[in-house]
């Protein structure tokens, strides 16, 4: 029987993931005691809720009436939280602001894909990535070893179903209904799906290229780079990377590695597995080749185990490196830089000496985060349900490190 411990609380979901994970999570908030009602700003939020999972509000204004309108809102149903997904669209940056603004105890979550993958979802106050409270808690001295996360089969096809369907929707729809709506990652849908267009078109030259890369990671016997892409609208870029494209980021690391890596010396280019290839970055490093190499797809794991080191802006990746004991040089602002797990040197001198991170200290960290700040599940497929319930129990009983945050 599920514990009845959010009686009193009364959540306001604003944006989260274009599947039905929210109609699951104010579903589980509902059964454990709490009020719910959805916030939305486009059809597709609409597209993914239900009724039993609470009310639903929409919000057609503008981008400068949204915060007097959230405040009368959140006062008159006397709003005790607010979860969103991500720190970086701008109705959530607003809301951020806002809220810390008042004089009123609201206290705001936000969920992503976990630090920690896969089949973990991120849960944390305030802020994430360069903007997280994390690293300035205290890291306990001894941590214990967490339970691997499940694992649950999903559907790309289901996935790119319920995402051009939350998308299509926006286009037909949003016109008449929320005249304001404009997609929070700035690019039109169109554009977007026909860069994957292309990419699928091309699906039998990337792959006979991406053996081609593979092979010659293989066969190379020096020291092996790696810079990782990130999706060029992810707001971690935006916000907390280095001020500039990751184009211009991407050419400022290759200039730094053919003037001061050892002359066997390899560096991977690889694409993030979302890229919809609408950017030539093959293009732009063909020049180099083959010191500079690269990869669309592959086993990062498999990469990182042949890797001396890894460079990025502040993606996931770096983290995972870490955890494989991998020297990384965090370019942005990341939450394991923060944590003081990256090699701290300029980026000319990392290729000639590595610093490797300590160990422990990447264990106890990355422990004390899935302790905390994850729990298990996805936000699509048959992870989904289970993840809303698990966020939900989270909500209901904090962990100790945010008991004075929650009271």
């Amino acid at each position: 029987m599920t514990t009845r411990n959010l009686e009193g609380r009364r959540f306001a979901l604003l944006q989260g993931p274009s599947s039905r994970f929210f109609a699951h999570l104010g579903r589980a908030l509902k059964e454990r005691g709490a009020e719910v009602a959805r916030i939305g700003f486009c059809p597709g939020d609409r597209l993914f809720w239900n009724a039993a999972a609470g009310d639903y509000l929409p919000y057609r204004g503008t981008d400068e009436d949204f915060p007097g309108w959230l405040h009368t809102f959140a006062a008159g149903r006397a709003t005790t939280d607010m979860v969103m997904l991500g720190d970086g669209r701008a109705f959530h940056r607003a809301a951020l602001e806002a809220v810390a603004g008042w004089n009123m105890p609201i206290r705001t979550w936000i969920v992503e894909h976990g630090y920690l993958r896969p089949n973990l979802i991120l849960i944390e106050p305030d802020g994430m990535g360069g903007g997280s409270t994390i690293p300035l808690r205290p890291l306990p001295e001894n941590n214990a070893t967490p339970e691997a996360a499940p694992r649950w089969t999903s559907s790309f096809a289901a996935y790119a179903a319920m995402d051009i369907a939350y998308h299509a929707s926006n286009v037909l729809l949003s016109r008449i209904t929320y005249p304001h709506y404009r997609p929070h990652s700035g690019i039109h849908p169109i554009h977007e799906y026909s860069g994957w267009i292309g990419k699928i078109a091309r699906s039998r030259q990337r792959s006979r290229e991406r053996e081609r890369a593979l092979a010659a990671i293989a066969q190379h016997h020096g020291p092996l780079f790696l810079f990782p892409l990130q999706l060029s609208q992810d707001f971690q870029l935006s916000r907390y990377g280095t001020g500039e494209t990751q184009d211009r980021t991407l050419s400022r690391v290759v200039t730094s590695f053919l003037a001061h890596a050892p002359g066997g010396a390899r560096l991977v280019v690889k694409v993030h597995p979302l890229d919809n290839a609408r950017t030539d970055w093959q293009g732009r490093i063909a020049e180099h080749a083959p010191r500079v190499l690269y990869l669309d797809g592959g086993d990062l794991d498999a990469l990182l185990a042949r890797t001396s080191g890894v460079v990025t802006i502040n993606s996931t990746v770096g983290l995972t490196a870490l955890q494989a004991g991998v020297p990384t040089l965090a370019l942005g602002d990341a939450i394991y830089k923060a944590a003081g797990l990256t090699d701290t040197g300029p980026l000319d001198s990392f290729w000639q000496g590595p610093q490797r991170p300590p160990q422990e200290r990447v264990a106890a960290f990355c422990s004390y985060i899935r302790e905390n700040f994850h729990v298990p599940g996805a936000f699509d497929g048959p992870g989904a349900p289970i993840g809303a319930a698990n966020l939900a129990d989270w909500l209901g009983n904090p962990p100790e490190v945010l008991r004075s945050d929650a009271a």
